[in-house]
């Protein structure tokens, strides 16, 4: 019995052999070692091939720009081409800011008879060109409007008695400015960039400065004008080919004014002043749409 048992797994054994060898993949050749005898090799491969991931295409390295360290300072940031070389830029930017008094209800809770306004308006359409990738030089035109009036401030604290009324101030600004602006595409595809744009330019228009009303009117007329440096970064975007939208702060520059006033009396005099600040202007928020051609 313990003999069949055997010989009916050796048969078995001898067949789920054959049956895995018929099931590979396997090449032959035939090798004459002795005149009359004939030997032929079978090669089996029981390797399992499984099919490889689709590779990704790499980032197209024509789209980068290399810049050279300075020194043995590496920075280690990517500058994609945000703007190509030798395209024209143009477009528009704009700056509005409204405060009145009836929205800061809570800031003016313990004051009464309270009714102070500012509004700030600024245009500035301009053009560039890209001398070499990422690189643009160009002309700013703007105009800018402020305007505030104290309409009426009462404040009665103890001994401490201030009233004031028909306060207003208006100011009107023509600029002409050369830029130059640099950017850093931080996306592959073009998306996303940085830039800083760096301007110098000149400014004059006007202004009034006046109290009272009607036979008690009195003003003070000013003409101004200014150089001016700034440095504003940003961040633009592209929305559709070619077309982009921009965000930029002014944090630092320096102005130097020559002034003339002439009060309502006759009296005339002149002034200059000069400043500089380093911080994120409110006032000098700018919104804007370029194209690219």
């Amino acid at each position: 019995m313990v003999i069949l048992l055997r010989l009916y797994s050796l048969i078995l054994f001898i067949l789920l052999g054959t049956s895995w060898v018929m099931a590979q993949v396997a090449s032959d050749s035939i090798v004459k070692i002795h005149p009359d005898t004939v030997y032929k090799f079978i090669h089996v491969h029981d390797t399992v091939y499984v099919s490889n991931s689709e590779l990704k295409a790499p980032v197209d390295s024509s789209r980068i720009i290399y810049t050279k360290p300075v020194g043995r300072y590496n920075r280690g940031i990517t500058n994609y081409r945000f703007i190509p070389k030798n395209k024209w830029i143009g477009g528009v930017t704009f700056s509005v800011f409204s405060f009145e008094a009836d929205n800061s209800r809570v800031l003016f809770s313990l004051l009464k008879d309270i009714d102070v306004n500012l509004r700030t308006l600024s245009v500035h359409p301009f053009i560039g060109y890209a001398v070499k990738d990422n690189t643009i030089i160009g002309v700013k035109l703007g105009y800018s409007r402020v305007s505030g009036a104290i309409n009426n401030f009462a404040l009665n604290i103890d001994d401490l008695d201030v009233s004031l009324k028909d306060i207003h101030y208006s100011e009107d600004l023509y600029s002409f400015n050369l830029f130059h602006r640099s950017y850093i595409g931080i996306d592959p595809k073009g998306l996303f960039g940085l830039f800083n744009e760096t301007t110098i330019g000149y400014n004059t228009g006007s202004s009034r400065f006046s109290r009272g009303a009607d036979e008690t009117l009195k003003y003070t007329d000013t003409t101004i004008n200014q150089l001016h440096f700034g440095i504003n970064p940003g961040i633009a975007i592209s929305v559709m080919p070619n077309v982009g939208a921009e965000i930029s702060f002014g944090v630092a520059g320096f102005t130097y004014n020559w002034e003339k006033q002439k009060k309502s009396s006759g009296e005339t005099g002149k002034r200059t002043n000069s400043g500089a600040n380093f911080k994120i202007n409110l006032l000098n928020i700018n919104i804007g749409l370029t194209v690219c051609i």
